[in-house]
């Protein structure tokens, strides 16, 4: 159990590791993503989001609107409820579904074919830009409902418009280099405790592991339990070091105990003499090479006489 959260901590790295990549491919240096020209076909005098198409909080967002032969176009973001209220009788395209990065739905609104005054004289729009052949703005989302309106000044139409999208999050890039060596760590840190966890499961804190051996009649050797060994008789034990762990120094070879002296040999018992005894009965000491001349008489058997 105590491996598998070592595992289970490597993989959450690797898909924090994976996320941090991600962003910094798809935000690029810039911490942006760029889609487009996209074409939005319409004869329209206006195009508008619906509320609550745009979810996003603190993003930063920039539109580019462009229409053929130099109309006048206007572009701008403000609260959903002024936008809906100045285009709710004109006809026009509303965009009901937006997903990044360019996927939308629309649907035709029947109205008036022109607005109910400029909307350059508004002053609720939190960002807005006007101008002859395209018109572009950049604006953080703020944490309201928002709706983003295309529309065109003057008699013309948005037949032929084009919308680019860039938008992004500010330090993307640089959050996700830090969600990669985030992920890269706790990769390291899971392997390092699984590895942990793994030794100290089957190893003993001497580094040494027990492994018990019987050894049947024909001299072939099987692997058992500690169990299965407590009812055997033990022959031999053999020390088995990690292979991560330095084998223990070698005792010093103990000096060679010096020789004890032979004991003293009681003369007695282990001098052998030999006496040739002349006629007149006097002793003469002999060597072992002059026996063979002589009759060898036992001081037993002489006693005996």
């Amino acid at each position: 159990m105590r491996t598998r959260s070592g595992w289970a901590l490597a993989v959450l790295g690797v898909i924090v590791a994976v996320a941090g990549a991600a962003i910094m491919v798809v935000l690029g240096p810039d911490s942006r993503v760029t889609t487009g020209p996209h074409a939005v076909e319409t004869d329209a005098i206006a195009v508008v989001t619906a509320p609550k198409v745009v979810r996003w909080a603190d993003v930063q967002v920039d539109v580019l609107a462009e229409v053929p032969v130099r109309k006048p176009i206007f572009i701008g973001v403000a609260n959903a409820v002024d936008v809906q209220d100045f285009v709710g009788r004109t006809q026009r395209l509303e965009v009901t579904s937006f997903d990044r990065p360019w996927t939308i739905r629309t649907r035709d609104v029947e109205g008036l074919p022109n607005l109910p005054g400029a909307p350059t004289a508004l002053d609720w729009w939190l960002d807005s830009s006007a101008g002859l052949g395209g018109a572009s703005i950049s604006t953080r989302l703020p944490d309201q409902t928002v709706s983003v309106a295309i529309l065109s000044v003057g008699s013309s139409n948005l037949s032929g418009l084009q919308v680019t999208v860039a938008y992004g999050v500010t330090g993307g890039f640089a959050k996700g280099i830090a969600l990669l060596l985030l992920g890269a760590a706790l990769v390291w840190l899971g392997v390092l405790l699984q590895r942990r966890m793994r030794r100290a499961d089957g190893v003993d804190d001497l580094g040494e592991e027990i492994v018990y051996v019987y050894v049947d009649e024909h001299g072939v050797e099987h692997e058992i339990s500690a169990e299965e060994a407590a009812d055997l008789e033990v022959v031999e034990e053999v020390e088995v070091h990690d292979a991560d762990e330095p084998p223990p120094p070698a005792a010093a070879a103990e000096p060679a105990p010096e020789p004890e002296p032979a004991p003293e040999v009681d003369d007695a018992e282990e001098v052998v003499v030999y006496v040739y005894v002349d006629d007149d009965g006097v002793e003469h000491e002999i060597s072992a090479d002059e026996l063979a001349e002589f009759e060898v008489v036992d001081d037993d058997e002489e006693e005996g006489r």
